[in-house]
This record gives structure tokens, C-alpha cells and sequence, in this order.
């Protein structure tokens, strides 16, 4: 459904089923002093709603008329009795070779089309211009996926994670298309659908690595008894190690939902890319996802650290090393919350493309400011 907050009459549109599919609604002037100027529409978006909306009457009209619900009879037009004005026909049939009346026509009133005005036009480029925003946007995530290869490259499993980068190369070109307005091919999409499938199985094959990764911290044997030295070095190894696949993990994560928005705005609204979307989601954030992997991982280490007291070693040297264990611990910590927090607003994108908002100003019949909601 696509909303637009307008100064305008209310207006509902609903298609055949009673669902509506067009809202516009009158907003105050405290509504439009509250909106960010980082959101204001661009003159080219604002010159795509005024040539739409410039066509509002006869949009009505053609979709009213390809309406099959809007009246319907159960004769032709044609077998109908002219009326002698030439305004139209009478619902009224002669019999077959004679002037008498045979039949009645019978016409049913539409009962789903409760508002006749700003259409299907209105609908596409609520469409257009909101899905450009959100692509526009995709840049600027490829940029910090970008940073983020860029900073852990050293650590990269080179077999896997080659593939991803080259995925993100696709993208960024991808990118680069929709941000001068060109024209995507259908043989780019279809290149662009087939690259996620593969880099998310190597998503799959990162995340089971994870889970070894963890068990390994999980069965790690802390007891010592000649120092903890050896002991703080292996956690933090191991430790590291997770923040590693964490990063590739989520960093795939990321240019999948890149991939999803992308081709959902340009296949029309394919729910296929909401559904995988959410199925990424639904798989960080589960019962055996990534983040409680991570947490169960965290508590395991602060066990190993309560058990880790070497009998020939001062207390304060455990104590250091089991601080050096935590700041590790906390350090991908910190990495793993930007980064999950990465991949749900670019979800969050996906969900805000399925219901694009815009409000618009309008003074004597022309958009003169708009803004993205």
C-alpha cells in the first residue's frame, strides 16, 4: 500500500478486494514543520508528481473504465434500445424482428471503487520516486560494506569470501546504474538474482564454520598450573577467530539484502526478496542464530575465567590476563552490534519500500515541497 500525506481532501482508493492501495491524507502545517530538510524530495521528484498529478482527471476515468465492477449488465451494449436523444442506450431488449419489448437489462452498481480520482498514476509514482530514494540510499551502504572487507581482508577465507567481494563489485556497478538513472537490463537482475543464490550458500558454509568455532570455545580446557599466559593467548585466538567469521557472515548478510531491495523494487514488488529478507532475519536472530551463539559463547568465556587459577602464579597476573581475555570479548562485541545493526536497516529498508510515504505541499494545484516520511 502506498500512502502519501498531501494537502488534499481525504481520499481512500481500494482495489476490487477492499483493500486499499492508495491513501491520501490532509496534513497541518505542524505535520510539514516537523520534517527534515534531509528529506526533502529533489526537483526532478517534484516535477514527476506535478506531471502526474496534472493528469489526475483523465487517470480516474481510465482506470474507472477498465474497472469491469464499475457496471456491468447482462446484455451487450449493442442489443440495448438506442435512446432517440443519442445520449446513450435504454436498458431495455426487442424481441428478435420486432419493436416489442423482449427483455430488461439489469446492471449492477460497482461496490468496491469508493473513490474515483488520482489512480493508477498516483500509485506509480508513489512507486517510482519512493523506490528511488531507497536505491539511492544503496551507494552509501556498498561503501561501508566496502569498509568493512577492506579492514578484515588479512583474516579472510580467501575461498569463500573472494566470492562475496565480487558480489559486492556487482552491486556497487548495480549502484552506480540507479544512482545516474539509467536503465537496469533484465539480464543484470537476473545475473544479480543468481549471484545472491550462490553467495548465500557461501553464507551457510561461514555460519557452520561459526558453529565449530564456538564449540571450540566451548569444549577449551582452562585449567593450568604453571600460568595463565598460554591460556589467555589460546581464548583470545579463539575468541578472535569468531569475530572473523562473524564479520564475513554478516557482511554477506548485507549485500543479500542489498541484492533483495534491488530487485524487489525493480521486479514490481516480488514478495520472493521480502520473504528471504525476512528468512536472513529470522536466522540471526533465532534460537541457534549468530547473536545466541554469541551470548551462550560469552558466558562459556567468563566460565573458563573463573575456573583459570594457575597454582604457581600470582593472583594479579591471572587477574591481568583474564582482563586482556575481556577486552577481547568486548572489542567483538562491539564489532558484532554495529554490524548486526547494519543488516537490520537494510531489512528496514525492504519493509519501508513495501509502504512507501510521502507528504507534499501543494499551493494552487502544483507540488511545490515534498518530503520522504
Amino acid at each position: 500500500m502506498n500512502q502519501i500525506s498531501v494537502l488534499y481532501p481525504e481520499i481512500d482508493l481500494l482495489d476490487e478486494q477492499g483493500r486499499s492501495f492508495v491513501k491520501l491524507r490532509q496534513a497541518d502545517e505542524m505535520h510539514v514543520s516537523s520534517i527534515s530538510q534531509t528529506t526533502a524530495l529533489d526537483l526532478n521528484s517534484l516535477s514527476q508528481f506535478n506531471n502526474w498529478l496534472s493528469l489526475t482527471p483523465s487517470a480516474g476515468v481510465a482506470v474507472a473504465s477498465s474497472n469491469k465492477q464499475l457496471m456491468t449488465c447482462t446484455f451487450e451494449y449493442s442489443k440495448l434500445v438506442q435512446a432517440k436523444d443519442g445520449s446513450g442506450a435504454i436498458g431495455i431488449v426487442y424481441k428478435e424482428g420486432s419493436n416489442k419489448f423482449g427483455a430488461h437489462g439489469r446492471f449492477h452498481e460497482a461496490k468496491n471503487l469508493k473513490s474515483l480520482i488520482t489512480t493508477g498514476l498516483i500509485l506509480n509514482v508513489a512507486s517510482q520516486v519512493l523506490a528511488q530514494k531507497h536505491l539511492a540510499d544503496i551507494n552509501e551502504r556498498l561503501k561501508s560494506i566496502d569498509q568493512q572487507i577492506k579492514g578484515i581482508r588479512q583474516f579472510l577465507e580467501q575461498s569463500r569470501m573472494v566470492k562475496i567481494e565480487a558480489f559486492k563489485e556487482h552491486l556497487q556497478r548495480v549502484g552506480m546504474l540507479l544512482k545516474e538513472g539509467e536503465h537496469v537490463h533484465t539480464d543484470t537482475l537476473h545475473l544479480l538474482a543468481q549471484k545472491s543464490q550462490e553467495v548465500r550458500a557461501q553464507v551457510i558454509h561461514i555460519g557452520r564454520d561459526l558453529e565449530d568455532a564456538n564449540k571450540e570455545i566451548n569444549d577449551f580446557d582452562s585449567n593450568s598450573w604453571f600460568g595463565s599466559n598460554d591460556l589467555r593467548d589460546a581464548l583470545k585466538n579463539k575468541i578472535g577467530r569468531i569475530g572473523h567469521l562473524q564479520r564475513e557472515y554478516l557482511i554477506g548478510l548485507q549485500c543479500l539484502l542489498a541484492a533483495n531491495l534491488i530487485l524487489f523494487i525493480k521486479h514490481g514488488g516480488n514478495k520472493e526478496f521480502v520473504i528471504a529478507g525476512n528468512s536472513y532475519l529470522d536466522e540471526l536472530g533465532g534460537q541457534h542464530g549468530l547473536v545466541e551463539q554469541w551470548n551462550v559463547t560469552k558466558r562459556r568465556v567468563n566460565f573458563h575465567l573463573s575456573k583459570m587459577k594457575p597454582v604457581f602464579e600470582w593472583a594479579k597476573s591471572t587477574q591481568a590476563n583474564a582482563h586482556l581475555v575481556e577486552a577481547k570479548v568486548a572489542e567483538v562485541q562491539e564489532r558484532i552490534s554495529q554490524d548486526t545493526a547494519k543488516v537490520r536497516e537494510l531489512q528496514q529498508q525492504l519493509v519501508h519500500a513495501q509502504n512507501p510515504r510521502v507528504l507534499l505541499e501543494l499551493e494552487g494545484q502544483r507540488v511545490v515541497r515534498g518530503y520522504y516520511l
